[in-house]
C-alpha cells in the first residue's frame, strides 16, 4: 500500500486505489472511454445531533483522457472533486413517491469506501463477529469496487494498515 500511495503522490489508501483501479479498467476496455465514476462514502463534515450513516453519493468528472492521465490527478480528483448527487437522488425518489428503485452501485463505475468501518467492532452481549460477509445487491453494468479493511484475523504482514478490494 506504501508503494501504491507513493507513484499516487496522495496519502490516502481509499483514492490511491481508485486511481489505479479506474485507470487500469478503462485500459482493457473497447469502445468509449466513460470519464464519470460513482463515489460512496462517509461525510467527512461533522453534524451535531445527527442519527444516521451521513453518506456522501457523488460522482467524479474528468474532461480528458482516462487512459493518458496521471494517477496522481485521479487521486487528487477523486479526494477533492466529488460532486454530491444525493439531492438529485432524494428529488428522484420523492418525485415517485417513494415507490421507484434507485439504482447507485454501478451505474458509472462505482468506488464504495468502506475503509472506516469497524465491522468487527459490534459486540452483541460480549460475542464479536469472527468472519464478515460483504453483498451488494443492484448492482448496475459497469460494476462496483468496495474498499474494505482487513479483518482482525488478517494474517499479512501489513495488519491493520491492509486493504481488501
Amino acid at each position: 500500500m506504501v508503494d501504491l500511495q507513493s507513484r499516487t503522490k496522495i496519502q490516502g489508501p481509499f483514492e490511491s486505489l481508485c486511481a489505479i483501479i479506474w485507470q487500469s479498467s478503462y485500459r482493457i476496455r473497447d469502445g468509449l472511454e466513460p470519464k464519470v465514476v460513482a463515489i460512496c462514502k462517509k461525510s467527512e463534515e461533522k453534524k451535531e445531533c445527527l442519527v444516521g450513516n451521513n453518506q456522501v453519493i457523488g460522482v467524479v468528472k474528468v474532461d480528458h483522457s482516462i487512459r493518458e492521465a496521471n494517477p496522481s490527478d485521479l487521486a487528487r480528483l477523486i479526494k477533492n472533486e466529488i460532486i454530491d448527487e444525493q439531492l438529485k437522488i432524494d428529488e428522484a425518489i420523492e418525485k415517485d413517491h417513494e415507490l421507484s428503485d434507485v439504482v447507485v452501485y454501478g451505474v458509472n463505475l462505482t468506488f464504495v469506501n468502506m475503509e472506516g468501518v469497524d465491522h468487527y467492532g459490534f459486540d452483541w452481549k460480549g460475542h464479536k463477529p469472527m468472519n464478515v460477509s460483504y453483498f451488494i445487491d443492484g448492482v448496475g453494468d459497469a460494476g462496483t469496487v468496495v474498499v474494505l479493511p482487513t479483518g482482525p484475523n488478517d494474517s499479512s504482514k501489513y495488519g491493520d494498515k491492509g486493504r481488501i478490494v
